[in-house]
Order: C-alpha cells, then sequence, then structure tokens
C-alpha cells in the first residue's frame, strides 16, 4: 500500500479509505462540470472500488482534505472500441474489473482547480506507475480527455487536434499533463464519454512499466 509525504513534504499521497468518499465525491464534482451527470461518480461508486481494488484507488490529502484522487481497476488490453460506461460497468467496475487483469486501468484522476499546475496529477500517475510494478502488471492504460478539444472541434478533426498537441502549438489540460507523465497515444476514442467541453472524444492511451514495451497496433 501506498503512503508518503510529497512535494516538500506539503501533501500526503496515500491509498484511499471509506473515510474518504464523501471527499471523493466533492473532487469528481468539482473537476468534472461539463460532464453529464450520469457519468459523474459518487461516493457510492468510490465505496464500490475500494472494496474491488483497494490498492488502485489513491487520493492526495492537505491538512486533513481530500484535494485530488484517482480510480483504477485491473483489464486486459482494451483492443475493441468501447466507452467510458462500458469499460466502467456505469461507473461500479463490479462486472468489469478482472482480478488477473495484466494492465491498470485508469478510470478517474481530479485534482481540485485550485491546486493544479503543481504536479500533482503526475505524482498520482506515478503512483499508479508503482502499483503496477508491485503486482507485476504491463503498464497503466486510459482513456484521456480531450478537455480542450470541445472548442475547437468545428475547425479541426481530433487527429489534427492531437498533432498540435504533439507539435506544442497549444496544450490541453488533460491530455498534455499525461503525455508528460509518459503516456504514449494510440488512437482516438469517439463518442466515449458524455461531454462537450471534451467534443464527446477521449484518446487512448498507455504507460508501459517498460519502457521499450510497445503495444502492438494490429487493431
Amino acid at each position: 500500500m501506498i503512503r508518503r509525504e510529497i512535494l516538500n513534504n506539503e501533501f500526503l499521497l496515500r491509498n484511499a479509505t471509506l473515510e474518504d468518499v464523501i471527499q471523493m465525491e466533492n473532487v469528481q464534482i468539482q473537476c468534472y462540470p461539463t460532464l453529464n451527470k450520469l457519468e459523474i461518480m459518487n461516493k457510492n461508486h468510490f465505496e464500490n472500488h475500494i472494496k474491488i481494488f483497494p490498492e488502485g484507488q489513491i487520493v492526495i490529502e492537505l491538512e486533513g482534505t481530500i484535494i485530488g484522487s484517482t480510480s483504477t481497476m485491473r483489464s486486459r488490453f482494451p483492443y475493441e472500441e468501447h466507452t467510458f460506461m462500458e469499460t466502467t460497468d456505469n461507473l461500479w467496475i463490479t462486472n468489469t474489473h478482472e482480478p488477473n487483469g495484466d494492465w491498470m486501468y485508469g478510470i478517474d484522476m481530479g485534482i481540485l482547480p485550485e491546486y493544479r499546475g503543481l504536479g500533482l496529477s503526475r505524482e498520482l500517475y506515478l503512483a499508479r506507475q508503482e502499483v503496477c510494478s508491485k503486482l507485476k502488471l504491463k503498464g497503466q492504460v486510459i482513456a484521456g480527455m480531450t478537455i480542450g478539444y470541445g472548442n475547437v472541434k468545428d475547425k479541426m478533426t481530433i487527429e489534427e487536434y492531437c498533432y498540435a498537441l504533439e507539435i506544442k502549438k497549444f496544450t490541453d489540460p488533460t491530455v498534455t499533463p499525461q503525455r508528460k507523465a509518459g503516456f504514449r497515444w494510440i488512437k482516438p476514442l469517439y463518442n466515449h464519454i458524455n461531454d462537450p467541453g471534451s467534443g464527446y472524444t477521449c484518446i487512448l492511451m498507455y504507460f508501459p512499466v517498460d519502457e521499450n514495451y510497445k503495444i502492438k497496433l494490429d487493431f
């Protein structure tokens, strides 16, 4: 299990407990203002995640207050097309978490707006990578929300948007930090999530434990 102080010992990074779920719900609500309410996780979802896969649920605490959290599950690599709700078993993960899955699927990541830009999301990604190493998983896979794409989706395709991010023409509030943390993108996931701010689109990405590992793009 994980428990350590980070960023000059100002914050505490640790595994989530059942006592955290109400605050985790608060983080979720504040982090995703444009996400459809049916796709917002609540305290009951977080409680179920902790019971099913306690190693993969991590929070950041500041003076007793949860200011960031991440939720994950174990899975096989998602070669098939899928939506956020399909992946998460309608947010519960009861039927989609695979105890013997060789990848960690990151289904949620949130840092309260006033604490962004400090490197806290990177700390959570690295903590997840630590869990992957301990459990001998191949790495992390995510559907990165293209938060900034909704503003430009009438001017460019998602592929053009990704290229603009790659050449650093502009940055994306979610995808750019994910790329900096070590994630490699694979392909767009159209109509993956009910969020107009992201243009309803996400980017399938992975972060292997072995930096030489490469996904075979045979789909």
